[in-house]
């Protein structure tokens, strides 16, 4: 199983529109989406569980939108973001399109982040269990950054928060 975790600032195709200044500006909000992409390969999963922590200061729009069953949720008092997806079939993701589950953030950078690049939400992580061998399997990947390496339509270099 493997998770895939992705971030735009221009990113009307998945039909959330962002707002705010890109590259982000000291005390401006910015919203960005996150996308989750998680395939299965070998063996049917259950117990499927996808989470991250929204950096301090970052905000769960509400805005979600998913292919799967379920949608992420937030809990604001801890600011974990969760996706329990559940059971996932065997080669899901290969054969077909992945579960994916697209959701907006945003954060409002202070001074003291002037002249840096910032995380927005910490690594995520994935978590199930292969009902075939009833082991428990673990996926992960990088952490959320205003650098958005994932965003092609970015024309700018520095991506660092301005003034």
């Amino acid at each position: 199983v493997a998770l895939k975790a992705s971030s735009y600032f221009y990113d009307a195709a998945s039909g959330i529109l962002n707002k705010g200044p890109y590259p982000p500006r000291v005390n401006q909000k910015t919203q960005y989406t996150v996308h989750w992409a998680v395939t299965n390969y070998s063996t049917d999963v259950s117990g499927v569980v996808v989470t991250a922590n929204l950096a301090p200061g970052g905000n769960f729009t509400g805005q979600v939108k998913s292919n799967a069953t379920n949608s992420p949720s937030y809990d604001s008092t801890t600011g974990v973001v969760t996706w329990n997806l559940g059971n996932i079939p065997a080669t899901k993701g290969v054969i077909s399109p992945p579960y994916e589950s697209i959701f907006q953030i945003e954060y409002t950078p202070s001074s003291v982040q002037a002249g840096e690049e910032i995380q927005l939400m910490g690594a995520s992580s994935l978590s199930a269990l292969d009902t075939f061998t009833n082991t428990q399997l673990t996926a992960g990947d990088a952490e959320i950054t205003t650098n958005l390496p994932d965003d092609m339509k970015i024309n700018t270099q520095d991506r660092r928060v301005k003034p």
